[in-house]
This record gives C-alpha cells, sequence and structure tokens, in this order.
C-alpha cells in the first residue's frame, strides 16, 4: 500500500461520499459502501464502525470494510481487546464524547497491547464517535497497517470533522427507520397471533406485504393464490368481485370522506373450506401516497378452521384455562370440551369418567367462572383466544 495520500475531495467526490452515509440506512450491513469508500479515500487497511445497542443482549455489532487479501478476522481482534486490555485503555470507546475524534498508536500503550497491535499489523487509528437521542451510539475505526503506516494528518481529520453532522444524522434516521419496522414486526406478530391473514397492497393493488397467517391460509387453499404480485381467486365471479371491492376501497383511501368501511367477499373454495376476505382501506398520509404507498388492506380467516389454542387436547390450552379461570385440571378439560360443542354426555366419555362426575365438574365451572349455562363457557373461552395462544 502506498503511504502517500491526497484526502482534499473535490466537490463531486465528498457529495458521493456524503451520499453513501445517507443510503447507509438503507442497506442490509448498515454503511457498508460508506465504509469501503472512506477506506479507500483514507488509504485504510480497514474501516470499522461499531454500532451500540444500549441495553441490546447481543452485544455491539459491526460492519468491517478491509482490502480483498486481508484474511484477518477483525472481530476475533475486537474480542481479544474487549476482554483483555479495553477495561485498561484510556481511549476505550464509550469514554468518548459524540463527535469527538482521536488518534491512536503504539506508543505509550502497553507492551501487552503493543504486542497484540503488531502481530496484527495494526498501526495507526484515526477514530470518531456519534451517536442519536434514542441512546444507540457508534464509532468508525480507520485503521492503517503498522509497516507501512504514514501518520494521520489535518486533512483526515478535518473530512472525519466534516462528515461527522451527516453521520449522526444518518444515525437518526437509521434508529428511527429501525423502530418503525419493529413496531410493523409487532403488529403484524398480532395478527399472526389470532389467525388473522394480511395481505397488504399499494396503490397499483400488488402485493407489498404478506403475512405468516396470510402466507399459511393461501398455502392451504387452491381457491386462491398470489400470481405476479396480486392475490387472484380462481373463481372468475368472486374474482371480479374481490377486484372489485379492492379498486373501491383504493378509491375510498385516496378520498376525503372520513366513514371508510370494509368490504367481505366470502369464497367457497375446493373441498369445502370457505375463506372470508374483509376488503379494507388504507388511510393515506399527507406526504407519502401514490403507487407505491400502502393502499389497500386484505384480511383472511379461514373460516373452517377450527382454532388450535382453543383444543381441549391441547395441554397448555387446559393449564391456561384452569390458571385463567382458577379451574383444576379436569374443570379446564371439561370447559374445553363443552366450548368445542361436545354434550355433557360426549365430554364425560372423552374424559373417561362417568356423566355425574361431568355434571358435577359442570356445576362448579359455572360456579367459579360467574355464568349459568354452556353457552357462557362458549362466549368466556372463545373471548379468552388471545390469553391462550
Amino acid at each position: 500500500m502506498d503511504a502517500s495520500h491526497d484526502t482534499t475531495l473535490p466537490a463531486e467526490a465528498l457529495l458521493e461520499l456524503v451520499g453513501t452515509i445517507y443510503e447507509g440506512p438503507l442497506e442490509a450491513e448498515p454503511w457498508r459502501s460508506f465504509a469501503e469508500r472512506l477506506r479507500t479515500v483514507l488509504a485504510a487497511r480497514n474501516v470499522a464502525i461499531t454500532l451500540h445497542h444500549p441495553q441490546g443482549l447481543v452485544g455491539d455489532t459491526y460492519v468491517m470494510a478491509q482490502d480483498t487479501d486481508d484474511a484477518t478476522d477483525w472481530e476475533a481482534v475486537e474480542t481479544v481487546y474487549r476482554e483483555q486490555f479495553m477495561r485498561d485503555d484510556p481511549d476505550r470507546l464509550e469514554l468518548m464524547r459524540p463527535g469527538e475524534i482521536l488518534e491512536i498508536g503504539v506508543a505509550g500503550i502497553p507492551r501487552e497491547m503493543a504486542e497484540m497491535l503488531a502481530f496484527f499489523d495494526i498501526g495507526k487509528c484515526l477514530r470518531i464517535s456519534f451517536a442519536e437521542p434514542g441512546g444507540m451510539r457508534c464509532w468508525i475505526d480507520v485503521v492503517r497497517p503498522l509497516r507501512s503506516a504514514a501518520p494521520f494528518d489535518a486533512a483526515d481529520t478535518g473530512l472525519l470533522r466534516t462528515l461527522y453532522p451527516h453521520l449522526a444524522r444518518s444515525l437518526r434516521l437509521y434508529a428511527a427507520q429501525k423502530r418503525q419496522e419493529a413496531e410493523c414486526a409487532l403488529h403484524e406478530d398480532t395478527l399472526d397471533h389470532f389467525v388473522l391473514g394480511s395481505v397488504v397492497l399499494d396503490g397499483a393493488l400488488e402485493i407489498l406485504r404478506v403475512n405468516k397467517a396470510a402466507a399459511a391460509i393461501i398455502d392451504a387453499h387452491p381457491g386462491i393464490a398470489i400470481v405476479r404480485e396480486r392475490l387472484r381467486l380462481a373463481d372468475c365471479a368472486m374474482r371480479r368481485e374481490l377486484e372489485h371491492a379492492m379498486q373501491r376501497a383504493l378509491d375510498a383511501g385516496a378520498g376525503e370522506q372520513r366513514a371508510r368501511h370494509g368490504e367481505l367477499v366470502r369464497l367457497d373454495t375446493p373441498g369445502g373450506k370457505p375463506l372470508g376476505l374483509l376488503v379494507y382501506p388504507v388511510t393515506q398520509t399527507r406526504f407519502y401516497q401514490g403507487a407505491h404507498a400502502p393502499s389497500v388492506i386484505v384480511y383472511l380467516t379461514d373460516l373452517a378452521q377450527k382454532l388450535e389454542a382453543l383444543q381441549p387436547t391441547r395441554d397448555s390450552s387446559q393449564a391456561l384455562v384452569a390458571q385463567l379461570f382458577g379451574l383444576t385440571p379436569q374443570e379446564a378439560r371439561l370447559a374445553l370440551l363443552l366450548a368445542d360443542g361436545c354434550t355433557l354426555a360426549a365430554a364425560a366419555e372423552q374424559m373417561g369418567v362417568a356423566e355425574a362426575a361431568a355434571r358435577s365438574y359442570s356445576k362448579r365451572i359455572y360456579a367459579k367462572m360467574g355464568i349459568k349455562s354452556q353457552s357462557d363457557i362458549v362466549r368466556l373461552v372463545y373471548r379468552s383466544f388471545a390469553l391462550l395462544r
């Protein structure tokens, strides 16, 4: 590597570098392109971006850009540093203030640490710290090799100082984006929890997102499929009905009216498995509209599917019903059987007890649950579905 370099960037090159900062939150490895570009600009052996998550369960994560012929396991290097040397390092990451820039060399450091750096051919390091208001912090380490390390100069430090406000803003965007993605995943998990499928469509009625429950329903029913990013029904009449319902929902979402009602479509699939589809408009936000914005949501439910969480043979459901209503295990099993539509005699037979014993259990169930009939059991158990999943 040539030790000489010039970090005085033309305006166009600087803008390109700043552009990679703002594209960073969209990359699978955030800021990977920026790290690669910065490594080239600063004639570095490696550029490492450390993402520190406050109270994170898996610790810090890293994005590494290095020479293509560099086989060094930089995460292993970081592990050795953290386990053996970080505690006594006056330049360690958490002591840096956001916006601070440090030049770190081998002079004046403990012998054991200097030996480790020499072993991995680590010479000079230029480090900058930045943060966002939610507590997430990042550091960038620019490393030059020990055997051909040119000292970092004012131009190198000045470049990082120029990039700092963009790095901080980009980190804020990244954190906000990840929070929104996490919230979206939680809402999607809620729909999955209720075994309710959801298919989100854009302004061209093409599919943007399908949750797990919807994917399972579509996979299990031959009368409905995803064809070229569109929701399609096999029955021609039902297909037209669904397409008209989706178009009306799209028009309603783009309109000014406040009342926006869903439209139900029932699909009888081969094999006698009816599906219910609720087509609902998505309210358009003021500053994000058009063909690529979420515009219509189609909810799907299998009308013939028995809810696994309420099956009398499911041990976990019996335990949860017992806990929720203060029942014994036998009483909980009987409650689930009755909620599943069994008569008292049929429930007694499945439980292997006399009908008189089952009747005695049922009286205690009614007393504990504060109800008077089997229909009340059905109502309470099914209303508790979300808690039994």
